[in-house]
């Protein structure tokens, strides 16, 4: 038994040695998120006395996606600085295709140094574009959210974050025509520390 101890607390003791080099003052990290709604969905209305045109506006099929590579580097230990861009398509019955592309720069600050599991906040501005059907907008988006860093590894983290994003556009050719969305959305990630 006290063999068993003796080797659970030196693996302890290795295991927490290795993980304290992830967000000091130097490193880069490379991430990918995408998003908790990147899934099909399929809604159909179905009843005995439901019109044919109720029928069709209520039968939708679709599918939404988006992926966030970024980089990162940390300026002071537990700060980065860093940019990501972000690729998003929506497409369905009820809708023409929907393309977003974004550029923003952001800052991040990591807490508990030196833990498993280091929670962090988020904060990002920059450029959107949004493209629908033959209509295409751009302007200004921000974002701000809170997640968890949970280390697998010295160097590699799997990330959980909840955000909330604000998007203003207008079109080029006619500036009558503007475009906003917000709202609050999760994403599940990847980051290498190097």
């Amino acid at each position: 038994m006290k063999q068993k101890l003796l080797v659970v607390a030196v693996l302890f003791c290795l295991f927490s040695t290795l993980i304290t080099a992830q967000t000091e003052k130097g490193k880069f990290s490379i991430s990918g998120r995408s998003s908790i709604g990147g899934t099909y969905f399929s809604n159909h209305l179905n009843g005995d006395n439901i019109s044919i045109g109720d029928r069709e506006a209520m039968d939708i099929d679709g599918y939404s996606f988006s992926i966030t590579p970024s980089l990162s580097y940390f300026v002071i230990d537990n700060f980065s600085i860093g940019g990501q861009a972000t690729f998003s398509i929506a497409d369905g019955d009820y809708q023409s295709k929907t393309t977003e592309f974004i550029l923003m720069p952001t800052v991040a600050y990591y807490f508990l140094k030196d833990k498993t599991v280091r929670p962090f906040v988020a904060l990002g501005a920059g450029y959107a574009n949004v493209s629908m059907g033959n209509m295409s907008f751009s302007g200004f988006t921000w974002a701000g959210g809170i997640g968890a860093a949970f280390f697998v590894s010295n160097n590699i983290s799997i990330d959980l974050m909840a955000e909330y994003a604000e998007l203003s556009t207008r079109t080029s050719d006619n500036s009558d025509y503007k475009y906003s969305t917000k709202g609050l959305g999760g994403s599940v990630g990847l980051s290498v520390y190097f």
